[in-house]
């Protein structure tokens, strides 16, 4: 892999008024990008100049086993090989495919800006990078962050539009057999602190249990998981553990999940509760190394429905994958018995979302990919463009095994979510009282 080593972007973003039929139209809000630190793209201008001059070559041209050596250096070394490569292995006939479209400028929030002008000074690390008022403010606590840690806390603090709800459909699939599962479950996300875009900011009130962020889920599919639910909460004191309860519908039972299931694979697919967004806990049980920069092929702007797959396909086709100059961030966590020895995440500078991740297993022996894709929404608050999630790909190369997510009717920036969603009065009331 090779890796660009890190250096300072600097860019100026000028307002700009624009004169229709003689109109005046004044960008609607006030966009910090030119004064705050942190905000720049992914290339300079003489970097952006030389991908698009590749691009002439590449946009539109769809990749498969005859050519993805040719773009190689932009993806992960296993997707070429083992995926690209290798239908074979796949059980289909031909090759897995997808296309190559321009880069896209993306500038976050200026909620989320605003609020990192204004917050990250006040930023207060221990000797080993840790912040220890994690609770205060928002926004990128480290805009011009140089360390792995500082990296994957600007990763952390990326709420998602505050507020956030979807229906994430997807099928698992059986490779050899052809068989699959689809699972359909309506989501609910809501954090309490680092909120930048939704009021109240940045934190709900009487948060008196120190509640991180709150999610629920219903399953309606397949159908001998119809009505199972779940919450989960995530507390800011990293010595307290998840508190998370799941109604098993087959069972009719209430049970909280425990600390050590977070490593469980979630209702046979190939994932587990952490890794929501590549990586779903504290930072503080990781220990992160930055690598460097890359040029990777990311799918930055991908419409769900643009994916095109047939009945026991377990990899999609026509991905649409633009370059992005990411940030290369290595991390190994705390606890030797941890599912994952190691973890790598490739950071989009311009979002901080991880758009793909190595994942390698207890002995150190790659294991896992698993691809993001994302695309630009209004929130629904704010009118304001934010990148989320619409879906992604995850792979198991040691058993040959696959899975991809849908994720349809996404709203961000959710003016409200009823917090009553997140406890176990709701989820007896819900399911008891259903049956």
């Amino acid at each position: 892999m090779r890796l660009q080593k890190t250096k300072k972007i600097s860019t100026t973003l000028i307002l700009l008024s624009f004169f229709i039929a003689g109109i005046t139209v004044v960008v609607p809000h006030l966009v910090y990008a030119e004064e705050v630190a942190g905000f720049g793209p992914c290339f300079t201008d003489q970097e952006l100049a030389k991908v698009r001059e590749w691009e002439k070559t590449w946009v539109g041209k769809k990749i498969d086993k005859t050519n993805v050596d040719q773009v190689a250096e932009f993806l992960p070394e296993h997707y070429v090989n083992g995926v690209y490569k290798a239908n074979e292995k796949w059980n289909e006939k031909e090759s897995y495919y997808f296309y190559i479209v321009p880069y896209q400028r993306y500038i976050d929030t200026p909620g989320l800006q605003e609020a990192t002008k204004k917050y990250s000074a006040s930023i207060k690390t221990n000797a080993q990078g840790e912040i220890v008022n994690y609770a205060e403010g928002g926004g990128r606590p480290f805009p011009d962050p140089k360390t792995g840690t500082e990296m994957m806390y600007n990763f952390d603090y990326n709420t998602h539009g505050d507020a956030s709800t979807f229906m994430r459909h997807g099928p698992v699939v059986e490779t050899k057999a052809r068989r699959e599962r689809i699972s359909d479950q309506p989501m609910n996300e809501l954090f309490y602190i680092h909120r930048t875009d939704v009021d109240p900011k940045p934190a709900l009130p009487n948060n008196s249990k120190g509640v991180l962020k709150a999610m629920q889920l219903e399953l309606l599919a397949p159908p001998e998981m119809l009505g199972t639910k779940m919450f989960n909460l995530r507390f800011i004191d990293i010595k307290k553990s998840d508190d998370g309860y799941l109604w098993y519908s087959q069972f009719r039972r209430i049970r909280r999940i425990q600390t050590t299931q977070r490593s469980d694979t979630i209702a046979g697919t190939d994932l587990v509760y952490d890794d929501e967004y590549h990586y779903d806990n504290h930072i503080e049980m990781t220990n992160w190394k930055f690598i460097g920069k890359k040029d990777m092929l990311c799918a930055r702007h991908m419409k769900w429905d643009d994916a095109v797959r047939v009945e026991g396909q377990p990899i999609p086709n026509n991905v649409k994958r633009e370059r992005c100059n990411v940030l290369v961030v290595e991390g190994f966590h705390k606890d030797p018995d941890y599912i994952y020895k190691r973890k790598v995440l490739y950071l989009d500078p311009e979002s901080f979302i991880s758009y793909w991740c190595d994942m390698y297993d207890h002995y150190g022996k790659f294991w896992k990919g698993y691809e993001n894709w994302t695309l630009v929404y209004k929130e629904e608050a704010t009118g304001w463009d934010k990148m989320y999630n619409t879906g992604g790909i995850w792979t198991d190369f040691q058993r040959t095994h696959a899975g991809s997510a849908y994720q349809k009717n996404v709203k961000v920036g959710v003016k409200e979510i009823d917090q009553n969603l997140f406890t176990i009065a709701n989820l007896q009331k819900s399911s008891y009282g259903s049956h």
